[in-house]
């Protein structure tokens, strides 16, 4: 930031009222203009947190000291559980009084004792500030899940009894909920219900961009422009509008029925962890928005639908533990003989342990690109094993690629969740809306997953989520597909390719499959309510599948040929930088008649992705 922009927000704070400004990053103090920026905010009559490790520059340091000590204080974030850096040590002896202590909580079991000494050993004021570390809405942090919510309140009030004697008492940010602690530990914390759990709100934090946001956590959501904003509140109240849906959610599903919640003595905790757990695309915009301010830029939630591959429980205890709120089912094939599930049969060795852990939203694969018998023959087994997965099982949903089928099962299971497969090969709005009131999701045709305009107009039809698989290798328009995937589900062994003829005459071919790079998916963002992957016969083994997984949810580079795709996927190094890649949505598909690919298909490459 400028100082000429800090010149200008602080102008804009001011007008609004506001006494205090904090000074954070990053760390502010290494910013060149950091004395100068403190020195205007002091004499404009604000007081100033700065918020420091306390690493900072010899410059920083005494500019801090020379300011009035009642006007400019400092949080020193401490990373507890390590050792303190001898700077740490040198910034704390010198602020005194000045400073107290913050703590981000990242995990249990964080030695709370040891910021305590720390106070003591230099002399700072006797106030921790706590701290929750909240998930950023693209996932891209590491945060403290609410799992542990309630032992990290026990924690702290076994802090307070003990040195609460000592005078030391805990500040706490926002995001905390009253149900972290028993009745005793809001007498020690010296904060009532609503104190604790009404502390979530829109900041705003003002950007060097000269935008503001609703917090951290919040930065994919929407950034508005500072400029036209009459005062600080009416920001406020625009970032408000955007998450007031959310606060209906909650962080815990017990949040529906909370005596905090009802009584107005909680808001259901930090809306970043809510959202994530609504697994949804974030609402629109509630009400109206001035013209004092841009459209809002989203960044929409995604949920991934992903393969089960047989492992032990331990594996599927670890995917869910880094990859839980971002996954909306775990999918696998019906186990009635007969029927399929569009591939050969795999292993399930581990799949009863799994199930019957109920760790993860287990979805059932329904399947066969035609029905192997009649559906009076067919439907009773499905419906039976599906009800038996449901009730005893806990399964949520089924995916089915017969649309009479689905119906049956809609009627004798309606608690059961329907997607349509993406074997249905709907490619059409006019197929879409067929299906509206037969599946709760659908996956459309894979031909049409490089065709944004296509699937804004199916999507638009069908008027529910639509589910876009992203890694599936099968050439756009394959003649060999139906044929393929029946081989696959009903003919004994794992058949060959059909369409190797075609790429090993045109190899350039394999560019023009029905995948989309981890590093390419915000194209796609507009129109997809969830994506998912393909893999149960490609990412069997689990370090590769847990590699790609997490490329798709964290939206890293990957190779084509590395992420876990069919027979027909790409087979080296090949850059599809997204430049190329644009230029191929929405190409048409007339690939005897383009060259793009084939000029592409015929690069190496020695750099990695972009």
């Amino acid at each position: 930031m400028s100082v000429n922009d800090a010149s200008v927000l602080m102008d804009f704070v001011s007008a609004s009222g506001a006494g205090e400004v904090s000074l954070l990053g990053g760390e502010p103090t290494l910013h060149p203009d950091f004395p100068e920026i403190l020195r205007m905010a002091l004499a404009r009559g604000f007081d100033v947190l700065v918020f420091s490790n306390g690493i900072m520059p010899a410059s920083a340091l005494d500019a801090i000291l020379s300011a009035p000590a009642q006007h400019c204080r400092v949080m020193l974030n401490l990373n507890i559980g390590a050792q303190i850096p001898p700077e740490q040590e040198h910034a704390a002896a010198s602020l005194g009084k000045r400073a107290f202590v913050g703590i981000n909580i990242h995990r249990p079991d964080l030695p709370l004792a040891q910021a305590a000494e720390f106070v003591k050993t230099f002399g700072l004021r006797r106030v921790i500030r706590l701290g929750l570390a909240q998930p950023r809405l693209d996932r891209r942090n590491r945060w403290f899940y609410p799992k542990d919510y309630r032992r990290v309140g026990g924690e702290i009030e076994d802090f307070l009894e003990k040195f609460g004697p000592e005078g030391f008492r805990i500040d706490l940010d926002c995001g905390f909920v009253p149900c972290m602690f028993t009745a005793q530990g809001m007498e020690l914390l010296q904060m009532s219900a609503g104190e604790i759990g009404n502390r979530c709100g829109a900041i705003p934090d003002l950007m060097p961009d000269m935008t503001s946001v609703h917090c951290f956590p919040l930065a994919e959501l929407d950034q508005l422009p500072v400029e036209g904003s009459a005062l600080l509140s009416r920001l406020r109240k625009l970032h408000e509008q955007r998450v007031a849906p959310y606060r209906q959610v909650g962080i815990f599903r017990e949040c529906a029925s909370c005596a905090f919640r009802r009584a107005g003595d909680c808001g259901g905790g930090c809306i970043a962890a809510a959202m994530l757990r609504a697994n949804r695309r974030t609402l629109e915009t509630c009400g109206s928005v001035e013209e004092t301010a841009r459209d809002a830029i989203a960044q929409p939630l995604r949920a991934w639908s992903i393969p089960y591959i047989d492992q032990p429980l331990d594996f599927w205890k670890s995917i869910a533990e880094e990859f839980g709120d971002a996954i909306s089912e775990v999918y696998f094939p019906i186990p009635v003989e007969g029927v399929g599930s569009g591939r050969p049969l795999l292993p399930d060795k581990h799949l009863r342990a799994l199930l019957q852990a109920r760790i993860l939203p287990m979805a059932v694969l329904v399947n066969p690109v035609v029905l192997p018998r009649h559906l009076d023959e067919i439907a009773s087994p499905v419906i039976e094993e599906l009800r038996r997965l449901h009730f005893e099982c806990g399964a949520k949903s089924a995916t089915l690629a017969d649309v009479r089928l689905a119906r049956l099962v809609r009627e004798n299971i309606p608690e059961l969740s329907l997607t349509g497969s993406c074997l249905l090969e709907v490619a059409e709005a006019a197929q879409a809306r067929q299906m509206r009131d037969v599946f709760d999701a659908l996956v459309p045709a894979t031909r049409t997953v490089r065709m944004p305009a296509r699937l804004a107009e199916i999507r638009q039809a069908f008027g529910k989520r639509l589910r876009i698989m992203v890694n599936e290798g099968c050439l756009p328009v394959c003649p060999e597909r139906r044929q393929h995937f029946f081989e696959m589900a009903h003919v004994e062994g794992v058949p060959a390719s059909l369409c190797a003829n075609r790429l090993e005459a045109k190899p350039w071919l394999r560019l023009t499959g029905a995948w989309i790079l981890p590093q390419h998916l915000s194209a796609l963002d507009p129109v997809a309510d969830e994506y998912k992957l393909a893999g149960r016969a490609t990412l069997t083994d689990p370090e590769q599948y847990r590699r790609v997984l997490a490329a798709y949810v964290h939206r890293t580079a990957l190779w084509p040929d590395d992420i876990g795709s069919g027979p027909a996927s790409a087979l080296s190094q090949i850059p599809v930088s997204r430049a190329l890649f644009d230029r191929l949505l929405d190409c048409g598909q007339i690939c005897d008649d383009c060259a793009i690919c084939r000029c592409a298909g015929s690069m190496p490459s020695q750099d990695p992705p972009e």
